[in-house]
């Protein structure tokens, strides 16, 4: 008897929202970036008047995306992997063991990503550092890349818990 993982519950009716949600956050915001930059090198090379700014918006904007979408690749666990020791440890732990440790390095070291975010958010809003161009305050920036990187950390950690979860249900139903 198969019985795929459920589906309901608050978590993961939380995690799903908070996924699509910053899809769309990421979309939005690289649709700006392109239309900013298409906008930028029209008028650059055609009429002589770049956007003023355009370089340092569509900077803030590409850190926005990547943070953004970070937490979708960290709520789906969509990582890039490198599997060096893998063999070796898939051999000796348990399929949710191996899960465990492997998530909860991964979760610390987002943690401490979304910590040193939070000190620069900090440092930059105590000094009143402002872009160069644009003279906007850096922390608004630096704040909202902070936030999106916590929110990385939770969708992470739900997503670790949904998955071992699903693990623990599926070895269940093996072994009955």
């Amino acid at each position: 008897m198969n019985i795929a993982p459920a589906k309901e519950g608050a978590v993961r009716t939380i995690l799903d929202r908070t996924v699509a949600t910053l899809e769309t956050i990421s979309s939005v915001v690289i649709f700006i970036m392109m239309v900013l930059t298409f906008v930028d090198v029209v008028g650059r090379y055609v009429f002589h008047k770049p956007i003023f700014g355009g370089t340092e918006i569509i900077s803030a904007l590409l850190a926005l995306t990547i943070f953004s979408g970070l937490g979708v690749i960290n709520a789906r666990d969509d990582h890039i992997t490198v599997e060096l020791f893998e063999d070796i440890f898939r051999q000796t732990l348990s399929p949710i063991a191996y899960e465990v440790i492997v998530q909860v390095f991964s979760v610390l070291v987002m943690t401490l990503i979304a910590a040193v975010l939070f000190e620069h958010a900090w440092e930059n809003y105590r000094l009143d550092k402002l872009t160069e161009v644009l003279e906007m305050p850096v922390y608004y920036i630096s704040g909202t890349v902070a936030i999106f990187a916590v929110i990385s950390v939770l969708s992470q950690i739900a997503g670790v818990v949904l998955k071992v979860v699903d693990l623990s249900d599926s070895q269940r139903r093996e072994d009955s």
